[in-house]
């Protein structure tokens, strides 16, 4: 769709992600802009490239990283982010009980590892996710995975990010529910916060399922953002 619009487009797998977690063994780092900053080089030196409109795109955990680094590397006109996320580790917060967040924040791993291997046995979502941010952040287990993510956070840095965002929301989010709107208030005039709907097929976390109009609503916005900032 972005070829379509007339954008170029540049895709890479980061620490964590992709060809990179499988063939390199790079795992997840909370610092993206030392990740992003040799992308944007790179992307500088294509002669298709127009520096002054690049457009930084991530989803679901992507958005998170893109925003953390755009509050220190300042190059792009425009982040869009699918969807936003303020504080990643608020979908453990609201998965896990209270008492065994206590035990994992307290390193009691030997009373916390056995009851997250028990739900692991008995829920398939959280044993997907729990092993393989093991494997992506390169944890030694599911709690200290737990204890990684609390520095996947904006906090004390969102001030910092000077590009104009727009910040996706989904009706129905199951992992990240509210994060969007505290990213978009804490943004204030340089976020765009657009909540799409069950009513839409748009409603699931990052809108699968309807991508159609999340890509109406992402060019739409870029197409007048981008026309907005021409330098």
């Amino acid at each position: 769709m972005a070829l379509r619009r007339g954008y170029n487009v540049l895709t890479f797998d980061g620490p964590g992600q992709g060809a990179a977690i499988r063939h390199q063994k790079l795992v997840f780092r909370p610092d993206w802009e030392a990740v992003i900053s040799p992308v944007i080089d790179y992307a500088n030196a294509r002669a298709e490239i127009d520096s002054k409109r690049l457009v930084l795109f991530g989803y679901s955990l992507g958005a998170y990283l893109v925003a953390r680094a755009a509050a220190f590397e300042h190059r792009s006109a425009a982040l869009v982010l699918d969807d936003g996320i303020f504080d990643f580790h608020a979908a453990f917060k609201k998965a896990l009980p209270a008492f065994l967040l206590k035990w994992i924040y307290a390193g009691r791993d030997h009373k916390a590892i056995p009851l997250m291997k028990f739900k692991m046995a008995i829920d398939t979502s959280a044993r997907w996710g729990l092993n393989n941010g093991v494997w992506t952040f390169g944890s030694r287990s599911a709690a200290e995975f737990v204890r990684q993510t609390r520095q996947y956070t904006l906090e004390g840095i969102v001030d910092s990010i000077a590009t104009p965002a727009l910040v996706l929301d989904a009706e129905n989010d199951q992992f990240l529910k509210g994060q969007p709107e505290k990213l978009h208030s804490a943004l204030n005039s340089r976020s765009h916060l657009v909540t799409l709907t069950d009513a839409e097929g748009a409603g699931e976390h990052c809108h699968m399922g309807a991508m159609s109009r999340l890509h109406q609503v992402i060019f739409d916005w870029l197409d007048d953002t981008l026309a907005a900032h021409p330098e």
